[in-house]
């Protein structure tokens, strides 16, 4: 990995060479990517080594401290405080550690210090930093005038507050970082109660971002319900002993203890906090109620209306959804929304998928159906969704490139966890991409290896606001982490996420094996070591996606760069870039209006290059 040194340039519509950027050496350590806000969110080497003598959580205080000014921009502004060790089976431990800035709390801003236990070794370092130095200090607009302004940006009515506002820095997905004000909220919308975190800018009082606690198993065509809605209600079953339960409370009981027994038997973690946190769920949830969730403290079962769906809790890889939402609250902390709230749904259809293989005892048709057993009963054969073949329910995306970018859905997290589900999928039962999108054919490891895998990502490495790039190097990390660095489980996990268009393909993979898929432009051309080369400028905002296809064995990096006017003169400037140590790269940017170029440049190789992009 590289850090580009930014170049003006005027007007270039030709190729041009310019001097080869910095090398990851100018950091000290092994650079795996980027974050959003270009400050390093995943590395990896010989990174220095905890204090000995004095708590886990201490010493990687004290680490952050100097480690985050010498390598990560830290001005001294930034306090770091751990809030949870995790040493596991490997001889390993891990520090989940939240970054505060100017005093406030950043949300979303968190990092994990890895570390062999015998020596203290840090060995990686991975998450969202934001540098204080970047940040506002001063509000100038009032919690109560900033919520109204905010609540009614983003479209919400009738809010009840549920919490007195506090001031944080929040990070969006787009690598900026906000003053904010953070007021819990309470409304009703087409899916029924919401409780959303939201975030009201508290120098404009426009609206940042908001964080969903619900996490539900279906956002489309659900029923606002009026009655029964009352939480948790009358107790019937405690440890398996009923009493006056109906078939379904039963059967929730019944499915419940099943998906605590995968949980317990499959990774050692006792209940979803993995302290043996009483599992309270609610079946019969309101009238003609199509959905079931997760509110942050139990679970909850609609009854369905009896055309969309059955009881809800009927359907064991549904409780079993459920339940690994709260495994997620727990552990990552996925926040509800876009990327982060994708891979969040995907990782409960993923454990759900496991906990079914787990109580069948193989994997079988239903195995990558999700809720089939009480879907649309009147339709055979159907399913909420298709982790093998997600385009097949009419409303889910399979290919990162393509993903919806929205924001209904909370950002698409329902819609886009097809992206997750199908890279999983292969990683199980290998293959290739059920409509050709990519050509890369991964090498199935099966459903044991792959759920500890992900399970080790989820529990290890992944943070609040990571993303679907973030899960791909938490993936394979996991997986060098069980099986080692060179071992065809990695080769594995790094196909499944390219076969889907999340990040590179090794040997020469890229876009389709050199194809771009169809509606992107191509360009080729030849660049030696040290050349660069410019695509011709053209006027475009929303989702930029490119994919750079470079000659086996060489290093080429792909920067989106976008022009800037003054007065007197216009100049390029780089706002997203892919510069691992490979031949591909691939670089997805949300932007606003404005003239874009792609620029490639050969860091050491040579030969042909095919660039593939949605825009401009």
């Amino acid at each position: 990995m590289k850090l580009f040194k930014l170049s003006l340039i005027v007007a270039a519509l030709a190729l041009l060479v310019f001097n080869v950027p910095a090398t990851a050496a100018d950091l000290g350590a092994d650079v795996v990517s980027l974050g959003a806000n270009g400050t390093p969110d995943f590395l990896r080497g010989d990174l220095g080594t905890l204090t000995a003598g004095i708590s886990k959580r201490q010493a990687a205080e004290d680490f952050l401290a100097g480690f985050a000014t010498e390598r990560l921009g830290a001005n001294g502004d930034e306090d770091f405080v751990a809030y949870d060790v995790l040493r596991d089976d490997i001889g390993q431990v891990h520090v989940r550690v939240q970054q505060f800035a100017n005093g406030l709390p950043v949300v979303g801003g968190e990092l994990i210090v890895h570390a062999i236990r015998n020596g203290n070794k840090v060995f990686a370092v991975n998450g969202q930093f934001v540098p204080a130095a970047d940040l506002d200090v001063i509000t100038t607009v009032q919690a109560p005038t900033a919520l109204k302004q905010a609540a009614a940006d983003a479209g919400l009515n009738e809010l009840e507050q549920l919490s007195e506002a506090e001031l944080v820095y929040v990070l969006t997905d787009t690598g900026s970082a906000h003053l904010a004000w953070q007021i819990k909220v309470q409304f009703l919308s087409e899916d029924g109660l919401e409780i959303d975190y939201l975030y009201a800018d508290a120098t404009t009082g426009a609206f940042v971002t908001r964080h969903p606690t619900i996490h539900r198993a279906k956002s489309w065509r659900t029923y606002d319900g009026n009655n029964g809605s009352s939480l948790p209600g009358s107790l019937r079953c405690t440890n398996g002993s009923c009493s006056g339960a109906s078939t379904v409370i039963q059967t929730i009981d019944s499915y419940t203890s099943q998906s605590y027994d995968y949980y317990n038997a499959r990774f050692g973690r006792d209940s979803y906090n993995g302290s043996g946190a009483t599992i309270n769920s609610t079946g019969h949830h309101r009238s003609n109620y199509v959905n079931a969730f997760w509110n942050g403290s139990q679970l909850v079962y609609g009854d369905g209306d009896g055309v969309n769906s059955g009881p809800l809790g009927n359907a064991f890889d549904v409780v079993a959804h459920e339940l690994s939402h709260a495994v997620t609250q727990f552990t990552s902390g996925l926040i509800y929304q876009n990327e982060s709230g994708a891979l969040n749904e995907g990782m409960s259809d993923i454990f759900a998928a496991g906990a079914e293989v787990y109580k069948d005892g193989s994997i079988n048709s239903g195995t990558w159906l999700v809720g089939e057993d009480t879907w649309t009963p009147g339709t055979a054969g159907d399913a909420l969704r298709y982790m093998d073949n997600p385009t097949q329910d009419g409303s889910s995306y399979d290919y990162y490139p393509t993903r919806y970018t929205g924001s209904a859905d909370n950002g698409g997290v329902h819609w886009n966890s097809g992206i997750a589900n199908l890279a999983f999928h292969l990683l199980v039962e290998g293959g290739t991409h059920p409509r050709g999108v990519t050509t890369t054919n991964v090498s199935g490891i099966g459903m044991s290896k792959s759920e500890q895998i992900f399970y080790r990502a989820q529990t290890v490495y992944l943070t609040s606001g990571s993303s679907f790039s973030a899960a791909r190097n938490a993936t394979a990390n996991a997986a060098s982490d069980l099986y080692g660095s060179s071992s065809s489980e990695v080769d594995s996990v790094n196909d499944a996420w390219c076969a889907v268009g999340v990040g590179s393909c090794g040997g020469g993979g890229g876009p389709g094996g050199g194809t771009c898929p169809s509606g992107y432009n191509t360009y080729t051309g030849n660049l030696s070591a040290g050349q660069s080369g410019n695509t011709s400028p053209g006027s475009a905002s929303g989702s930029f996606n490119g994919q750079l296809d470079g000659p086996s064995g060489a290093d080429f990096d792909l920067y989106l760069q976008k022009e800037s006017c003054s007065w007197w003169s216009c100049s390029y400037g780089n706002v997203a870039q892919g510069t691992t140590p490979s031949d591909d790269e691939t670089v997805n940017y949300n932007g606003t209006s404005g003239n874009y170029r792609w620029r490639i440049t050969a860091y050491s190789g040579n030969g042909s290059f095919t660039l593939c992009t949605n825009k401009p």
